[in-house]
């Protein structure tokens, strides 16, 4: 018996041939991409934020979805093979999620890995804009009496501060509050004001002095020494005209900046620029050793309408004097100066009055190359001075104008007292004084150091003398009268036998 043989279908097996070849060309593990991880979110601007993730093996980039607030995702972006994006232009106030998932190609089909998990940041709601207030002004203006308080109460509760001292702690205290504030002005009542020590007075700073306030030191010590507290406390040394600068004193009535005691000067001011100085009596200059301004390196001062009256000390000091911070003539020896031979320029004393002094205004040591420049002394009046009235030495591109010198006379027969001692100037012009009942109207001689100086300054040996540029027109339409010489001028420049090359010349109106 013969059995018959089953008969089997190609189809099936022709299918599941194709199926393996597929397989064989393109394996499992290739069609599938890994899920990105690492996706985080943060703030890079007000509406930007910046997504950053780890890159999956194999894919080709990425696609980035967005969702606010509840609604669905969207597609944002389709990147590159990159790590991170920065999504733009969001909206303030809104709560933004976002997700993204990698791609690759396989056989011109694109293949997608699942999304990652979500990341989400809240846009913050935009800042109102802040209101512009005006700012509430700093006080800078104040009136004091002698029996006011500090500033704030300041110094009240130390040890130094009593009655007597009172006026003193008053001054310092609006001089250091003026000093943290950059200036202020401040006027002072009537009334007695005593000082302990030297009061220091920062820049921009102005003080008026009313009708009837005298201000007086308690001890052997100056009154006012233009120097900021913050830099007198850290040593700091001005140079060339950096120091204070922008300060007036303004008297209004009779203000009295009395000198009782010897000691340093009523005022000192070394490497300023522009002061003024106003309407103040200084009086009782009694020291050997001081002035009632000291005026050194300065810069654009201004002194007028003001009075400088008795010195009863047997030296020979100027009311005011202009020098040169310079070591090797010890002519300013501040402190607070670096010595940098900083000489001063553009200065202007007129209207003032000086009497019964040794010496009125001048300069009494000397550094070659280094002169004093733009010195205008117009329209004073000097009377009683026993050295001399002006000496201009070492001035350059100055004058001497308007002035009227009276009974300007030595206290020795061995000495002339000249209304105008000159000497070492060049282009200085002096006109239209009047001169009556002096010793001498008008000395020019050379400027130099005696031997008896340098003795005691040896660092002066090398400072050659400074010769005179002056011609007798230099001297015109002056007005003199009972003089005590033969002369109007006596002129040399020359250092040794200069009686044999004095000329003389009379006052002269061209």
């Amino acid at each position: 018996m013969f059995m018959r043989k089953k008969k089997l279908s190609v189809l099936p097996l022709l299918l599941v041939l194709l199926f393996s070849l597929c397989l064989g060309a393109y394996p499992v593990s290739a069609a599938s991409l890994k899920k990105p991880s690492g996706l985080k979110v943060q703030k890079t601007a007000a509406r930007e934020v910046k997504l950053t993730w780890k890159k999956v093996s194999g894919a080709k980039g990425y696609v980035v979805y967005q969702k606010k607030g509840s609604a669905s995702y969207k597609k944002v972006k389709k990147t590159g093979n990159i790590s991170s994006l920065k999504i733009k232009n969001l909206s303030y106030g809104q709560k933004y999620y976002f997700r993204i998932r990698a791609y690759k190609t396989v056989g011109g089909k694109t293949v997608y890995s699942s999304y990652s998990s979500s990341v989400k940041i809240t846009i913050p709601k935009k800042k109102a804009p802040t209101p512009t207030l005006t700012p509430t002004p700093v006080p800078r203006v104040f009136t004091v009496t002698p029996k006011s308080n500090p500033y704030q109460n300041r110094y009240i509760k130390t040890a130094a501060f009593t009655e007597k001292t009172r006026s003193h702690y008053v001054l310092l205290s609006y001089m250091e509050y003026f000093s943290t504030i950059g200036g202020g002005e401040l006027h002072l009542k009537k009334g007695v004001y005593n000082l302990a020590y030297n009061l220091y007075v920062p820049s921009n700073v102005t003080l008026v002095f009313e009708d009837g306030v005298i201000i007086k030191s308690l001890k052997k010590a100056g009154l006012f020494v233009l120097y900021d507290n913050n830099d007198a406390r850290a040593g700091v040394k001005y140079s060339g005209y950096n120091g204070v600068h922008d300060v007036k004193f303004i008297g209004k009535g009779t203000v009295i900046f009395d000198k009782e005691y010897s000691g340093s000067d009523a005022i000192l001011m070394g490497h300023t620029k522009n002061i003024l100085i106003q309407g103040i009596t200084f009086a009782n200059m009694s020291g050997k050793t001081s002035h009632f301004i000291e005026m050194d390196a300065s810069y654009n001062v201004e002194i007028k309408n003001c009075t400088f009256s008795g010195c009863t000390s047997t030296g020979v000091k100027e009311a005011i004097n202009l020098d040169v911070p310079d070591a090797a003539t010890g002519g300013f020896t501040w402190g607070g100066s670096t010595m940098d031979k900083t000489a001063d320029d553009t200065i202007y004393i007129h209207d003032n009055v000086f009497r019964n002094l040794a010496a009125g205004v001048g300069t009494h040591m000397y550094t070659p190359g280094h002169p004093h420049r733009n010195i205008r002394i117009e329209n004073n009046t000097f009377s009683s001075c026993r050295v001399f009235a002006i000496r201009a030495q070492n001035w350059e591109n100055s004058t001497i104008k308007n002035n009227t010198f009276t009974n300007i006379k030595s206290a020795t027969a061995s000495e002339p007292a000249f209304a105008v001692d000159a000497r070492g100037i060049s282009n200085v012009t002096v006109s239209g004084n009047t001169a009556s009942a002096c010793d001498a109207f008008m000395e020019i001689i050379v400027s130099r150091y005696s031997e008896d100086t340098i003795a005691k300054k040896p660092g002066l040996a090398d400072y050659e003398p400074v010769y005179n540029s002056m011609k007798e027109e230099d001297v015109v339409y002056n007005t003199v009268s009972g003089l005590g010489t033969s002369y109007d001028i006596s002129f040399t420049n020359v250092i040794y036998n200069q009686m044999k090359y004095t000329v003389y010349w009379n006052v002269k109106n061209v």
